[in-house]
């Protein structure tokens, strides 16, 4: 088998203390499938202990090369955005207030908070992004005992 090149200072890094230390899942993986290099694993070994392709090994070991530890963390910026501005968060708050006096409503649906934020802010979303908007909210949710549906008290 072909012998992987091993970055410079790769002998520098205790991966074993590191993923005790961990708390992020993916990169105790990371740290875990570098233990096992570090080891003497192949990284054919390794890809298959920790369930990723050996080309993500590769990358690793590349990214540790270039920027270190911290290269093998994730950029930010991953993950869906969220589709309601933190700026709006607070004037969104109030149209759901003003929503709730007009109608005199003790409760408000889900499906009330989707017709707000698609009439206010033109945006079409699922019910649970209508209730993590609303969590974000700092809201409560109630769940109704004789209906599956779930309602926000404000």
């Amino acid at each position: 088998m072909k012998k992987v090149r091993l970055p410079a200072n790769f002998a520098d890094y205790n991966f074993r203390e590191l993923v005790k230390q961990e708390k992020n899942a993916a990169l105790k993986i990371r740290y875990l499938a570098l233990s096992h290099i570090a080891e003497g694993k192949t990284v054919l070994e390794t890809a298959n202990l920790v369930h990723k392709s050996n080309r993500m090994i590769h990358r690793w070991l590349n990214k540790l090369e270039e920027r270190g530890l911290d290269g093998l963390k994730d950029k930010s910026g991953r993950g869906r955005r969220v589709r309601l501005p933190k700026e709006k968060e607070a004037e969104f708050l109030n149209i759901i207030l003003d929503f709730k006096r007009t109608y005199n409503k003790d409760k408000i649906t889900g499906r009330n908070i989707q017709k707000l934020l698609k009439k206010h802010y033109d945006i079409d979303c699922t019910l649970p992004t209508a209730y993590n908007t609303v969590a974000r909210l700092n809201s409560r949710f109630l769940k109704q005992k004789n209906k599956r549906e779930i309602y926000l008290n404000i």
